[in-house]
C-alpha cells in the first residue's frame, strides 16, 4: 500500500486515540478524510470543527463506496455494520487496520521512533516531540493523548524526515510499525485477553526489537527486569534511576508539582510530577543526546512541558478540592499516581475515585488492584467500564463489588459507586476542602472530573 497514491480515506472508531490523530494527519496532509465513531465525544466534535465530516453512530448507510482506502481502529470487529458491508461489497483488499495504516505511512519518513511499553508511552511521545521541534528537526508525530502546547494529538511536520508513533503492544499491534529506533519504558502483565503470562508479553516485545535494522537503535529501561532481557546487537541506550545505566537521574528534588534531576552535569526541571515522568524524561534525553542535541535545548523543551490530557491534569476545583484527571488503569499506573500526589500535596487529604477498564483486566489483575490504594485516604470504586468485543462470559462474574468487598477486609473506608452518578453523589457527600480527588481510569470516568469542576 502507497499511502501517497491514497486521497480519500474513511476511518471507522474514528475518534479513538490513535485513529483521531490519524485522521488530523491525512487532513492536514491534504487527503480527504471522514469516518464514524460510536457515540458523540469530545473528540468527534473537535474533529468536525476541523473540517472532518463525523458520522455518530456506525451504520452501513454512512459508508462512502467510491474512497481509496478504509481504515478501521483495532476495537472494531467484522460484525461491525460498516466493516460487514465493504467486506459485502468486496472492498476487502481496501480495507485495512490503524497500525497498518500508520506503518505504511511511517515508511515514508527516514527516522522513525516507535514509543512502546505497559506504561508512559503517550507522554514519553509528547516529550519527545516537544523536544525534537525545540531542536528544529520538525517532527511528525501521533500521540495517545491532547498534548496541551499544540491543542491537538498529532503534529505535522513540513518534511518527511522524523516520524514518532506511540506504539501499542496490545495484540501485538506495534509488530504492524517499520520502526529505525524503538523505546521501550517497561513491561509488565496487562491485556491479559491477549497475551497468555508475562513470558509471552516479553516475547512480544523481543520480536518487535528484533524488527529494527542493524543501524537501528535500541532505548530501554535499565531499572525494568523484563526490559532489561530485550537484546539487541545493535545500538543500545540504557537509562534509570537506580541500576548502572547510559542516561541516569541523580539529585532529584521534589517541589510540589515541579521536580528536577540532573544527568551529568546538565540539571533538568519538570512541571509533571512522579518518578513516572522522570523516567519518561530520561527516555527522551536518552534519544535526544544520542542525536548530539545540546541540552539546554533538551532543558527548554522539557522545562514547557505541562502534560497531557488525562495524564495528572489538574482540571479544576469542587467544593474547595482540586481535581485531577488520570488515565491511569493498570494497578501500577494507579498506585504511581497516588504517590504522585502525596509528594505534590503532603499535608492534603487524598481521595481516589478508580473506574476499572475492562472486567478481563479487572479479574486477572485482582490481587493488585486491591493493593493498589493502600496510599489513598478515602476510595470511591465505580463499576467496571464495559469494553465491547473484549469481554469473555467468564470475565462477567467480577465486579468493582469484589473489589470493594475485599478492600473492606482490610480495614480501609472504600465505597461503591454503580455509575457516574451516584459517584458525583458520594463525593457531595464526603469531599471536604482542600481535598485532592485523583479521577481515575480510561473508561468514561473522565466525565466526573469534567462535571464537577464545571460546577
Amino acid at each position: 500500500m502507497d499511502m501517497k497514491l491514497v486521497q480519500s480515506i474513511y476511518c471507522i472508531g474514528i475518534a479513538g486515540a490513535g485513529m483521531s490523530g490519524l485522521a488530523r494527519l491525512l487532513k492536514l496532509r491534504g487527503k480527504q478524510v471522514s469516518g464514524s465513531d460510536l457515540v458523540d465525544s469530545p473528540i468527534t466534535q473537535a474533529l468536525q470543527a476541523e473540517g472532518i465530516m463525523v458520522h455518530v453512530l456506525q451504520q452501513a448507510n454512512h459508508v462512502p463506496l467510491d474512497c481509496d482506502l478504509y481504515v478501521y481502529s483495532d476495537a472494531v470487529p467484522e460484525t461491525n455494520p460498516e466493516r460487514a458491508v465493504l467486506i459485502q461489497r468486496g472492498l476487502g483488499d481496501k480495507t485495512v487496520s490503524y497500525f497498518t495504516a500508520v506503518g505504511a505511512l511511517m515508511k515514508q519518513y527516514t527516522h522513525r521512533i516507535a514509543i512502546s511499553g505497559t506504561h508512559g508511552k503517550t507522554t514519553t511521545t509528547a516529550m519527545l516531540t516537544m523536544v525534537l521541534q525545540e531542536a528544529g528537526l520538525d517532527p511528525t508525530a501521533i500521540m495517545g493523548s491532547m498534548l496541551k502546547e499544540l491543542h491537538s494529538n498529532v503534529r505535522v511536520g513540513a518534511n518527511q524526515d522524523v516520524f514518532i508513533i506511540e506504539a501499542c503492544e496490545y495484540k501485538a499491534h506495534m509488530l504492524q510499525l517499520h520502526p529505525t529506533t524503538i523505546i521501550v519504558s517497561n513491561i509488565e502483565e496487562d491485556h491479559l485477553d491477549y497475551y497468555r503470562d508475562i513470558d509471552h508479553i516479553q516475547m512480544t516485545f523481543q520480536q518487535f526489537v528484533n524488527m529494527l535494522p542493524a543501524d537501528g537503535l535500541f532505548i530501554r529501561n535499565a531499572d525494568d527486569s523484563e526490559s532489561r532481557e530485550l537484546g539487541f546487537d545493535g545500538t543500545t541506550v540504557s537509562y534509570g534511576l537506580v541500576e548502572p545505566a547510559d542516561v541516569m537521574a541523580i539529585d532529584i528534588k521534589k517541589d510540589g508539582q515541579k521536580q528536577s534531576f540532573k544527568v551529568g552535569d546538565t540539571r533538568y526541571t519538570l512541571s509533571v510530577p512522579g518518578d513516572f515522568n522522570i523516567y519518561n524524561a530520561l527516555a527522551v534525553i536518552a534519544y535526544a543526546r544520542h542525536l548530539g542535541i545540546a541540552g539546554k535545548i533538551i532543558q527548554a523543551a522539557l522545562r514547557k512541558f505541562t502534560g497531557t490530557w488525562r495524564r495528572f491534569e489538574v482540571v479544576g476545583e469542587y467544593r474547595q478540592a482540586t481535581i485531577i484527571s488520570d488515565y491511569a488503569h493498570h494497578p501500577t499506573a494507579v498506585t504511581a499516581t497516588i504517590k504522585a500526589a502525596k509528594e505534590c500535596y503532603p499535608q492534603r487529604r487524598i481521595v481516589v475515585v478508580f473506574q476499572p477498564h475492562q472486567h478481563n483486566r479487572t479479574r486477572r489483575l485482582f490481587k493488585k488492584f486491591v493493593t493498589a490504594f493502600d496510599a489513598a485516604d478515602l476510595v470511591i470504586i465505580q463499576e467496571i467500564y464495559d469494553v465491547a468485543g473484549r469481554e469473555a462470559k467468564e470475565d462477567q462474574t467480577v465486579s468493582s463489588h469484589d473489589i470493594v468487598n475485599t478492600i473492606e477486609q482490610t480495614g480501609k473506608l472504600v465505597l461503591y459507586s454503580p455509575d457516574g452518578t451516584k459517584t458525583k453523589k458520594l463525593l457531595a457527600e464526603h469531599i471536604e476542602p482542600n481535598d485532592v480527588v485523583l479521577i481515575i481510569g480510561a473508561g468514561d470516568i473522565y466525565r466526573v472530573a469534567e462535571e464537577l469542576s464545571n460546577v
